[in-house]
């Protein structure tokens, strides 16, 4: 069986880092692993030290990778979308058959449904998930809020649905009582619509098995990072998600009393204190909302060197082993 690992957060925290060492230690284990990203910062590149494409390539032993260009990805469903709107509505509407007019360009697709153009990388993960090559897929999702957005479009798709129906009834009854329609012109633009739905509706229950799907969450000790991440967890809970793990990269460590009685004298010293301190109020504040929310909570803490690169020169695998040993950051089991 397949498992997932999706990753998300706010951008600069450290998620594109996470994912990938996540992803190559547990290819070092003898899982077949595939790294997605649909991060449009392409941060998997510069972290894995290799050009990444987005058709899987493998780039270390039982490791592959690929990156997502979601507006690539749905663009032919947008335009499927947009045909079949205009073609039921240009008949009534002509300047909405034309994508340069004002009309044309405000009753678009892309405007009246909210996370559609996030739909692309929710579309690959789903293949991907479902075609079982894999052992485990780790999927970098692009900054909070976009991919995780699409999962929510069923809900607006649907009362877009009922607003197209009394948006035709009143200007059939109104506009054009001597225009017929052809049925599978109307019924294309709904089943399409419907299939978008029924799709991610899939995709979401693949994301809500804990058996098979482990969502992590990754942040820094800053109330930036904070609060995004409680955002985040209320947003994943509304839509029916349970967020399971929270990664706290870039943590200054307790140097002891020894080094910290030299803050006074040690201008060195004391801007690392100053920032040690300020981190302990938000990591008494992540502490507490995992607790309430049964998350894990697993730290890494701030290293003297940059967590990049594959092989033996490579210090990817050295964060890895922090965040991923002794099954800290594990695949879900079933």
């Amino acid at each position: 069986m397949t498992r997932l690992i999706l990753f998300t957060g706010k951008g600069g925290v450290g998620k594109s880092t996470t994912s990938a060492a996540t992803a190559l230690y547990y290819s070092n284990q003898g899982m077949k692993t595939l790294l997605v990203s649909s991060d449009p910062a392409h941060s998997t590149d510069d972290t894995v030290g290799t050009k990444i494409t987005d058709v899987a390539t493998e780039i270390s032993t039982n490791l592959w990778a690929m990156n997502i260009n979601a507006s690539l990805v749905t663009q032919e469903r947008r335009m499927r979308l947009q045909t079949a709107f205009q073609n039921t509505f240009g008949k009534m509407i002509p300047t909405l058959s034309d994508p340069d007019s004002e009309m044309g360009s405000v009753f678009s697709i892309s405007n009246a449904i909210p996370g559609i153009d996030e739909w692309g990388a929710a579309e690959v993960m789903g293949q991907q998930f479902e075609s079982g090559e894999y052992d485990l897929i780790v999927f970098d999702t692009a900054p909070t809020g976009h991919t995780l957005k699409a999962l929510a479009s069923p809900a607006h798709v649907k009362q877009f649905i009922l607003q197209l129906r009394r948006m035709k009834k009143k200007l059939m009854a109104k506009l054009l009582k001597g225009i017929i329609f052809k049925k599978d012109e109307t019924d294309d633009l709904e089943e399409a619509l419907e299939q978008f739905c029924d799709d991610i509706d899939v995709l979401r229950r693949h994301l809500a098995d804990t058996q098979k799907t482990k969502l992590v969450l990754v942040s820094i000790p800053t109330e930036a990072g904070f609060m995004e991440f409680y955002r985040t967890v209320q947003y994943m809970k509304s839509i029916g998600l349970k967020p399971q793990t929270l990664v706290i990269n870039n943590i200054v460590p307790d140097m002891g009393v020894d080094v910290w009685s030299e803050a006074k004298n040690n201008s060195a010293v004391g801007m690392v204190y100053h920032e040690f301190r300020n981190q302990q109020e938000w990591m008494r504040k992540y502490t507490a909302v995992c607790s309430q929310e049964s998350m894990q909570l697993l730290g890494a803490i701030r290293l003297p060197f940059e967590p990049k690169g594959l092989g033996t020169e490579g210090r990817l695998m050295d964060f890895a082993k922090l965040v991923c040993g002794e099954d800290k950051l594990a695949p879900p089991e079933e």
